[in-house]
């Protein structure tokens, strides 16, 4: 039996070869098609160098975290933490950290109620790893599988989501 961990890759990687697939095929019905089974979408920033980001709200502060599905975690910056002055987080445990260039840091873990991404989707509870020395937020897997199966567009740029945990509360006057 699968455990629940490699199937949802597993349905990432298979709705990634279809969007692939279908990027390949017809441009008037590909990706829109392929989408379609997806509830929620959120648009992706594409960068030169071939990385997408998506706009992120947590804590209530807006920033861009970068598309990693090489990370476990969401990360963020001490800095882009510290910019938080209402957000209501937990501190929950310290982890060592395995850094794209090999080594291995501690680093502390967060608790956040929820991680808005784009308009539409909310996630939550997450939780945030902390890079004492900066660098860029990451949204990883953790996120990425409490929203999965997932699929990933280049054209046009997009995040397609099949469950987002909490809806955005809707603004009344």
């Amino acid at each position: 039996m699968l455990k629940p961990r490699i199937a949802v890759f597993i349905l990432a990687s298979f709705a990634l070869a279809m969007v692939a697939e279908a990027a390949d095929g017809d441009e008037s019905n590909g990706t829109a098609q392929s989408f379609q089974a997806f509830s929620y979408q959120v648009p992706l920033l594409a960068n030169a160098a071939g990385s997408f980001s998506v706009t992120g709200t947590l804590g209530g502060v807006e920033g861009e975290f970068l598309l990693d599905t090489g990370a476990s975690m969401i990360t963020v910056s001490r800095d882009f933490l510290e910019s938080m002055t209402d957000a209501k987080r937990a501190p929950a445990r310290r982890v060592a950290a395995r850094l794209a260039s090999g080594r291995v840091e501690a680093v502390e873990v967060y608790r956040f109620d929820t991680l808005q991404l784009g308009d539409s989707c909310l996630l939550g509870p997450v939780e945030v790893a902390v890079m004492p020395s900066g660098g860029r937020n990451l949204l990883g897997m953790n996120a990425l599988m409490n929203a999965a199966p997932f699929a990933v567009s280049v054209s046009p740029p997009s995040l397609a989501l099949s469950r987002c945990g909490l809806q955005p509360a809707v603004a009344t006057r």
